[in-house]
């Protein structure tokens, strides 16, 4: 079997797993609401603030799914962790501080003899809360919840950028990271929790997808033609179509990959509608310059709150902390400030 046809596989195995399993059964009588050209109405902003890790914690490692209790408890530690007051938590942090019971994901930001308390990170209360389910990881295939093994060829990439020399200080912009150089939206849509909005517009030729994070833009030709063309960007080349009531897209010519992949990346994402205020988005990696074998997640999202509208994310207005950066790494090698 190909890799083409393996991916296609894996993916409808995976889709075929009942919604109810996960916590996000649909209320009896419901049904997927269409659009005048009849397919799946996809439109609205849905928030991706799931607190499930991507891969399963290895304490969780046979438990593919925790009980209604267990995810209280993890509620009730996330309530009294993340009370606004505390460093914001990113990513995973806030389900493995809550698994844990553990406030580890404190910056501990400018903590010196003199200031212990430090200057810390800004807080929580800056960040929109997160929800748990039943599952203990996004990752649905392989069964096991973890990523694939690498590939020789990324090992060596690995260990080449272990052991590449680096400047003591950024000599320019380019030395730092991606998001002090607001250098724009990634896919696949992984972010979680932090400006993590997502926009899906809807005609009978185009979807549209504005991502919040860098403001970046996804139009999504619909039944056209795979592209003739090596241009490559940072969001790739995507075409979509319609898999019964699954909006599926694939992407190729990405310029670097997403999540330590190559530009050689396959891309399949799906889209469906599971429920009245759940969207089932699903992604598969395929890159055989990186893993082993395809891997899949899946990310259940819901309306986002509030106002119901996406703001721009204007990175680059008044963003001082490039400009600051810099300034203090030059003060660094001049002697004037210290490394810490």
């Amino acid at each position: 079997m190909s890799r083409r046809s393996f991916a296609a596989a894996v993916a409808a195995l995976v889709l075929a797993v009942p919604a109810a399993v996960a916590g996000q059964a649909a209320p009896e009588g419901w049904t997927v609401p269409r659009t005048a050209d009849g397919h799946p109405d996809l439109q609205g902003i849905w928030a991706s603030d799931s607190a499930t890790p991507l891969e399963r914690p290895a304490e969780l490692a046979d438990k593919a799914f925790l009980t209604d209790e267990e995810v209280a408890t993890l509620r009730s530690r996330a309530a009294a962790l993340f009370d606004g007051e505390t460093d914001a938590a990113f990513g995973e942090s806030v389900f493995r501080a809550a698994l844990a019971d553990r406030q580890d994901f404190q910056s501990g930001d400018g903590v010196t003899e003199e200031n212990p308390e430090g200057t810390g990170n800004y807080n929580q209360f800056w960040l929109i809360d997160r929800w748990f389910d039943n599952r203990t990881s996004l990752i649905v295939d392989p069964p096991n919840g973890r990523l694939p093994a690498l590939t020789a060829e990324a090992e060596a990439r690995r260990a080449a950028a272990r052991n590449r020399e680096r400047p003591p200080f950024p000599r320019g912009p380019e030395d730092l990271g991606a998001g002090l150089r607001c250098s724009g939206g990634r896919i696949p849509m992984t972010g979680r929790g932090y400006n993590s909005n997502y926009q899906i517009l809807q005609t009978a030729s185009h979807v549209v997808i504005q991502m919040e994070m860098m403001h970046d833009t996804r139009i999504i030709p619909l039944d056209a033609p795979a592209p003739a063309t090596a241009l490559r960007t940072d969001l790739g080349v995507s075409r979509g179509r319609w898999d019964g009531d699954t909006l599926v897209v694939e992407t190729t010519n990405t310029k670097r990959g997403g999540g330590g992949s190559t530009p050689n990346l396959r891309l399949l994402e799906r889209f469906t509608r599971v429920g009245p205020e759940t969207l089932a988005y699903e992604y598969t990696m395929d890159d055989p310059g990186t893993w082993t074998r395809p891997w899949t997640a899946r990310i259940y999202m819901r309306p986002a709150p509030g106002t119901g509208v996406i703001y721009e994310f204007a990175c680059h207005e008044g963003n001082y902390a490039l400009e600051h950066t810099l300034r203090g790494a030059r003060l660094q090698e001049a002697g004037k400030i210290g490394a810490q």
